[in-house]
């Protein structure tokens, strides 16, 4: 752990040094308490914000035949840049936590309309589910708008769901979208890579945590690539695709080698990688230089996607 400490920039300090229980440990005992203290968290930071002034619509889509309706809040800014392209969000959360009342959903509002999915998350609901309704969202949505104006995007699990998603789609026949942007995105259950076993300190997401994460979403007989983008053999007619990730970060080998494979796919890609910053770090710390830094990227990425 002197290793993550030493390289670790000191704008995360009080991040990585806040006293516990952590999110990342509460998890693997009792699930329902680290949904309770993840939503309290995510309270305080939006109690430290302004208030969103544009506007906020709760609604719900059909699912893909003979599945439930799926959730969903849109958030438009007040003067939306795009107003006929899309957004679809996806919350970050281990794929266990988290909500479609998302504060990083509503940062990119301004740009276009962000459509913040509700998914069924574990235990209740192992994949694929959370990636078929991802592919009922993309599907309506892409009745009334062209899809090459349809972005996926989204944080760790949120990240890992958009990759997903995007395979199934593209499995699926569904059609052609955008761009993807996966930040940080949690896509590989094996984290087989030095990245992956990088000694984190308990309130940071660590390995043990995120083991159990993937033993609760993914297919009781195994991974699938709807579940763990990076076990798919296939990765041609992919969109586009931004992969932004820390250097402190469990999934930072596993998303620079699945970069490298959508390139070799020949799949467009664009890497950000930051130093000295851990899983998580623009969204909890957005003051930070480095945070300053990533945000402008993916922002400049999403611009550039839409335009």
């Amino acid at each position: 752990m002197s290793d993550f400490l030493d390289r670790l920039d000191p704008a995360f300090r009080e991040m990585i040094y806040a006293d516990g229980p952590h999110i990342s440990e509460l998890l693997r005992t009792d699930v329902a308490g680290a949904r309770a203290a993840s939503a309290e968290r995510s309270a305080r930071m939006a109690a430290a914000l302004p208030e969103f002034e544009g506007q906020k619509d709760a609604y719900h889509m059909p699912g893909l035949p003979g599945e439930p309706e799926v959730s969903v809040i849109e958030y438009r800014g007040r003067d939306v840049l795009y107003p006929d392209c899309a957004i679809i969000w996806l919350h970050g959360g281990g794929y266990l936590l988290g909500s479609a009342e998302d504060l990083a959903a509503q940062r990119y509002s301004a740009l276009a309309p962000v459509v913040s999915v509700d998914y069924r998350m574990a235990p209740e609901h192992r994949s694929p589910a959370a990636a078929h309704d991802v592919c009922a969202v993309i599907e309506r949505l892409a009745t009334n708008r062209d899809p090459r104006k349809i972005i996926l995007a989204g944080p760790s699990a949120g990240g890992g769901l958009a990759a997903s998603a995007a395979l199934l789609n593209r499995d699926r026949g569904g059609p052609a979208i955008a761009y993807q942007m996966l930040i940080y995105p949690m896509i590989d259950d094996r984290h087989d890579t030095p990245s992956g076993h990088m000694d984190i300190p308990s309130s940071g997401w660590t390995r043990e945590a995120s083991l159990h994460a993937w033993s609760l979403y993914a297919e009781q007989d195994g991974a699938s690539p709807y579940a763990a983008a990076a076990r798919a053999s296939d990765l041609t007619g992919l969109p586009p695709t931004y992969i932004m990730c820390g250097d402190l970060d469990l999934f930072l080998d596993e998303d620079i080698i699945f970069a490298n494979r959508l390139r070799s796919s020949g799949v467009p890609v664009e890497l950000s990688i930051y130093p000295g910053a851990p899983h998580g770090f623009n969204g909890f710390v957005p003051q930070a230089a480095v945070s300053k830094r990533a945000n402008a990227s993916i922002r400049m990425a999403l611009e550039h996607a839409l335009s």
